[in-house]
């Protein structure tokens, strides 16, 4: 493959549900990894060992504003075709919620 930019020369295809699929997208951003580069530790570990991949990130809430923004914006990324005028209602209810359940726990 000498015209192709990537860095592996061979191709795997593996078929994935939607869940499925979203489910890696997922872990890979908690670990601050592409989906490739998860997939990859995965299958080329042996048996009984532990995958070469990075922990879970620490996930920090900010307070007010900040975390509606960067809470709809993260939401846009994955799911660009809901405005994001009807996001932001959703977004402060659910972090209005947790919030008041967090209170009531401390």
């Amino acid at each position: 493959m000498p015209d192709s930019n990537r860095q592996y020369p061979v191709r795997v295809d593996i078929r994935l549900t939607e869940e499925e699929r979203d489910s890696l997208n997922l872990e890979a951003i908690q670990r601050g990894i592409t989906r490739q580069e998860l997939l990859r530790a995965r299958i080329l570990t042996s048996e009984g060992e532990k995958a070469p991949i990075p922990p879970y990130k620490p996930v920090h809430l900010s307070r007010g504003r900040d975390a509606i923004d960067k809470a709809v914006d993260a939401i846009t990324r994955r799911y660009h075709f809901i405005p994001r005028h009807q996001l932001e209602p959703i977004v402060c209810t659910v972090i209005c919620a947790l919030s008041a359940i967090n209170k009531k726990a401390s």
